[in-house]
């Protein structure tokens, strides 16, 4: 693997100094509170706490959603992280979303651990998924192919669905005819092991919206308005002590209007999105477990005036994976999967794999290693691996270091467009070193990344040919903090980074180099006061006229919300979004979410 350049290096070190001197201001202002441990489960496809997980973790919690008062999934992770979004227009348009400098198409999405990511295209439709009807988000930055195969090459976003159990309920209105309202509830029968458990959820939205394209576009100027309506269903049935299985399901409707490449054309998109999955955890004996998981996806689509007029996209999934406790703190996996994909009635792909890995926390050295071998009737056998360990330095700071490599398949489309070659799945080697504070429910993380890849995937609009004819590299500097200061609750995600094509040295496009997300809440009594600032850098992008290389001017937004808890069941909010109606578009040629103000009552009985 070759390491980052002298320029490359010269570039980042001031952010390694920034990121440094922060660590240092979070120990001295961190208040000394102690709170129970969150757990995850996306980082080791195994539970274990925030501080423990090795691969670079961020949780958001039910309880920051609703803090948030975000309209959709892309708003809640726009304000919250780092990551880049590019979206194209008001509430359920296409959008992309970048981790660690990686191509969408190389962020897996996962909803109950099932893969929601298009066999056309590659992308996870996560727009599709409505925020009422999220109970709280896992993303691990940086490759974990060896953990889940293909698409892992940036990140894992994984949603897992609401399981709530107080019954709740909220109505919003705000600028440009939008709406919302949701209820939610569940109950439970049974004691201890043999409980079962049902919780269900229900929600829709809607919006008057805004004209997607912008004018200098030649797109028709009429507003795109969208609705939204979800629902969710979860059942858990305990068996007898560490015998449980949980079945659930998340289906979306989603009717979109966007503005087409033919002016005065009123585009619709609808959009159905449906995911279920069952979950059995068996404890054979108190060291060995049995976790049976099935899975599957289906994905509509109709869009009478686009280059494909409907599709429907079908995703199965099944798998089996066996955990053996070695100690203390010590656990081997083992487990095989098969995952089969559909667009229309073309099946391809039909990927089965295997994969072994160990954990090991513990209180001065830690470790994960992870294996991983796929077959694809299609491309053929991928290895990939991942070795990451980390030192204690104190009880509360760790150094971490982790290699790896990675994987992307082929999708649907680049084999149908690739001329008759075959294609090569994408590869990528990685390498992280980390620092990370860790005290009670607060957590700094400082990271150092390389990455190089090869036989990228790309299409060319002049042949209409499909090829692996490039290769990328990125070198960056990563900041996650969750931390007390002064009288409230400070988030801070940063990213530093250099995207480019290794070949022709270009910027890879819509990858922003810099990028920020602050947020700061204040609770003081019944009133809840909070501030988000996004800042994302200049970006490259397409002309939107002629298609040529152009830049996307840097990117401020500030949304401010507060709350006040009337009393135990009432509770009333509101958020100004985009206080500063910044006009700078994600992606040129579409125009930005304008400045809105949007008022939530919201009712729980305790």
């Amino acid at each position: 693997m070759k390491f980052p350049s002298r320029r490359a290096c010269a570039a980042f070190r001031p952010a390694a100094v920034h990121a440094a001197v922060v660590l240092a201001l979070a120990s001295a202002a961190a208040r000394g509170e102690d709170a129970g441990q969150v757990i995850v489960v996306t980082a080791a496809r195994t539970e274990q706490s925030l501080p423990d997980a090795l691969p670079s973790t961020r949780v958001i919690t039910r309880q920051e959603i609703e803090q948030s008062q975000s309209t959709d999934l892309p708003s809640l992770l726009r304000s919250l992280t780092s990551a880049d979004i590019a979206q194209t227009g008001p509430l359920g348009s296409q959008t992309s979303v970048f981790l660690r400098g990686g191509d969408s198409r190389q962020t897996l999405v996962l909803v109950d651990g099932v893969p929601i990511n298009r066999a056309d295209f590659g992308l996870g439709s996560f727009q599709h998924i409505p925020v009422d009807q999220i109970e709280r988000i896992e993303i691990v930055r940086g490759n974990v192919s060896s953990l889940y195969g293909s698409q892992a090459v940036g990140g894992v976003i994984q949603i897992f669905t609401r399981r709530g159990t107080d019954p709740q309920a909220s109505i919003s209105a705000g600028s440009r005819g939008s709406w919302s309202t949701a209820a939610s509830g569940g109950a439970r029968w049974g004691q201890d092991a043999q409980a079962t458990r049902l919780s269900a959820s229900i929600s829709a939205r809607g919006t008057e919206g805004y004209s997607a394209r912008t004018p200098e576009s030649g797109a028709n100027p009429d507003r795109d308005g969208a609705a939204q309506q979800g629902a969710n269903l979860r059942l858990r049935q305990g068996w007898a002590e560490g015998h449980e299985t949980t079945l659930s399901w998340m289906g979306d409707r989603t009717r979109s209007a966007y503005d087409g490449y033919t002016p005065g054309l009123g585009d619709v998109l609808m959009t159905y999105l449906e995911v279920g999955s069952l979950n059995s955890r068996h404890a054979l004996t108190p060291a060995l477990r049995l976790d049976v998981d099935l899975g599957s996806t289906l994905e509509r689509f109709t869009d009478p005036t686009g280059f494909a007029t409907r599709g429907q996209n079908h995703t199965n999934q099944a798998g089996a994976q066996l955990q053996w406790a070695l100690g203390a703190n010590q656990a081997l996996q083992g487990s095989i999967e098969r995952k089969t994909e559909r667009f229309d009635d073309i099946e391809f792909g039909t990927p089965t794999s295997n994969r072994r890995g160990t954990d090991a926390p513990g209180d001065v050295l830690e470790w994960q290693t992870n294996l991983r071998r796929d077959h694809s009737s299609d491309y053929g056998s991928a290895t990939t691996g991942l070795i990451a360990l980390g030192y204690a330095v104190t009880p509360e700071w760790r150094l971490s270091a982790q290699a790896s490599t990675a994987f992307n398949a082929p999708t649907f489309s680049d084999l149908q467009y690739s001329g008759g070659v075959a294609l090569k799945p994408e590869r990528s080697r990685n390498l992280e070193a980390a620092l990370q504070w860790a005290r009670g429910p607060q957590l700094v993380r400082a990271a150092v990344f390389v990455q190089r890849q090869r036989d990228l995937i790309a299409f060319d609009p002049v042949t209409f040919v499909s090829g692996n004819i490039a290769r990328a590299r990125n070198t960056g500097v990563e900041l996650m903090g969750q931390l007390d200061v002064g009288p409230g609750r400070l988030g801070v995600e940063a990213t530093l980074q250099d995207p480019r094509n290794a070949d022709t040295d270009a910027r890879l496009k819509r990858r922003a180099r810099r990028s920020l997300a602050l947020n700061y809440r204040v609770v003081q009594g019944p009133w809840q006061w909070g501030a988000a600032l996004r800042h994302t850098g200049e970006r490259a992008d397409l002309d939107p006229l002629t298609f040529a290389d152009a830049s996307n001017p840097a990117r401020t937004t500030l949304d401010l919300t507060t709350q006040w808890q009337i009393n135990p069941t009432w509770r009333v909010g509101a958020k100004l979004e985009n206080a500063g109606n910044s006009r700078t578009p994600e992606v040129l040629g579409y125009t930005p979410a304008p400045r809105s103000l949007s008022l939530q009552l919201v009712a729980r009985m305790p």
